[in-house]
C-alpha cells in the first residue's frame, strides 16, 4: 500500500512539473540558450532552483550549471539542498554580489535570467561581467516581466514593481556590447492573469 502511495505521489508531481515546463514554456527557453550535453551555462538569479535542475539535466554529466543568487540566507541553502538531494555532480552553487556573478571569463556558452533582471541595481557592471564570462557566441536569454501600469514611466518606477519593459532593457543589451537575436514582447501572456512576460535572447559577439 505504502509503495502504490508512493508511485501515486511521484507520478502526481511529475505531472505538476510538465505542467509548469509548459506554463513557463521551458523547452523554447531552452531552445533559445543553444546548449546541449557538454554545455557550461549559468543560471543567474537561480532561486530554488526550477531552472538550475533543468538545465543540469540538459547539459548532462559533461556539462556544467552556475546556480547563482545573492541570496545567501534563503536561496543558496536551498540550492545546495537541491543539488545534494539529487545528486548533481555537474551542478555549483555560488554565491554573487550585486555587480558580480562571480564566474570565470570566458566559461559559458550560455546565461538565463528570468524573473531576475529587473532586480539588478547596478545592471551596467553585471551585464559587463556576464558578457565577459561567455565565449564569443555565446548567448544571455533574458525572461522578464511586462509592466502594465507603469511601462510609460521611468526605469526605478518600473523596478520598484517588480517589472521592466522590453524596450527599457533592450538598450541596456546593446550598450553592454551584446549583439539581440531576438525579442518576443508576448513570450508568456496570460492576460486573465494578468501576466505578461518578455524573452528577449542576446550574444556575445564572435569578434
Amino acid at each position: 500500500m505504502a509503495a502504490l502511495l508512493a508511485l501515486l505521489l511521484a507520478v502526481a508531481a511529475a505531472a505538476q512539473d510538465e505542467r509548469r515546463e509548459n506554463a513557463v514554456k521551458l523547452p523554447e527557453i531552452l531552445e533559445a540558450l543553444a546548449i546541449d550535453a557538454g554545455s557550461q551555462v549559468a543560471d543567474i538569479g537561480a532561486g530554488r532552483g526550477f531552472y538550475t535542475e533543468r538545465l543540469a539535466r540538459k547539459v548532462g554529466p559533461t556539462g556544467r550549471v552556475f546556480a547563482v543568487d545573492i541570496d545567501e540566507k534563503n536561496a543558496i541553502p536551498r540550492l545546495k539542498e537541491l543539488v545534494e538531494k539529487q545528486s548533481f555532480k555537474n551542478v555549483d552553487v555560488i554565491l554573487s554580489q550585486p555587480a558580480d556573478p562571480k564566474l570565470t571569463a570566458g566559461s559559458l556558452d550560455a546565461a538565463l535570467f528570468v524573473n531576475a533582471y529587473h532586480e539588478v541595481e547596478p545592471y551596467r557592471e553585471m551585464l559587463a561581467h556576464v558578457l565577459e564570462a561567455l565565449k564569443p557566441g555565446g548567448r544571455l536569454v533574458v525572461v522578464d516581466n511586462m509592466p502594465q501600469h507603469t511601462r510609460p514611466r521611468p526605469r526605478a518606477d518600473q523596478t520598484k514593481n517588480h517589472v521592466l519593459a522590453p524596450e527599457v532593457a533592450e538598450p541596456e543589451f546593446r550598450a553592454a556590447g551584446f549583439e539581440i537575436v531576438a525579442r518576443r514582447d508576448d513570450f508568456i501572456d496570460r492576460p486573465d492573469e494578468e501576466d505578461v512576460k518578455w524573452m528577449i535572447v542576446c550574444r556575445r559577439p564572435l569578434k
